[in-house]
C-alpha cells in the first residue's frame, strides 16, 4: 500500500519470544500486533491529560500506601497477597 511506511527495529529476546507466543496463539502476524500494541500506546500517551496523570499518580500512591502497611504491620501474610495478585494477573491475561 502507498500508505504504508516500512520501519525496521530491534527488541529485546524477551518481548520478541512474548511476540512470537502471541501470534502463535492467536495466529496473527507480528504487523497486526505490533501495529495494535502501538495504535494503543500512542491512544493511551495522547490521553494522557493532567487529570489522567493525577488519577495514576494518586492510584499508585495508594497501592503503595496498602502495600507498606501490609508489609509492616502484616509481614506473614505480604508474601500471600503478592503470590495470590501474580496468581490473578495471570488469569487474566492468560484468558484476554
Amino acid at each position: 500500500m502507498a500508505d504504508e511506511v516500512r520501519f525496521t527495529v530491534r527488541f529485546p529476546r524477551d518481548l520478541a519470544d512474548g511476540l512470537e507466543r502471541v501470534c502463535a496463539e492467536r495466529g496473527l502476524t507480528p504487523s497486526i500486533v505490533l501495529r495494535g500494541a502501538l495504535t494503543l500506546y500512542l491512544t493511551t500517551i495522547a490521553g494522557s491529560t493532567e487529570t489522567e496523570r493525577r488519577r495514576q499518580f494518586s492510584s499508585e500512591y495508594l497501592f503503595l500506601g496498602i502495600d507498606l502497611l501490609i508489609q509492616r504491620q502484616f509481614p506473614d501474610a505480604h508474601s500471600a497477597l503478592m503470590a495470590e495478585a501474580d496468581r490473578r494477573v495471570e488469569a487474566l491475561y492468560a484468558a484476554s
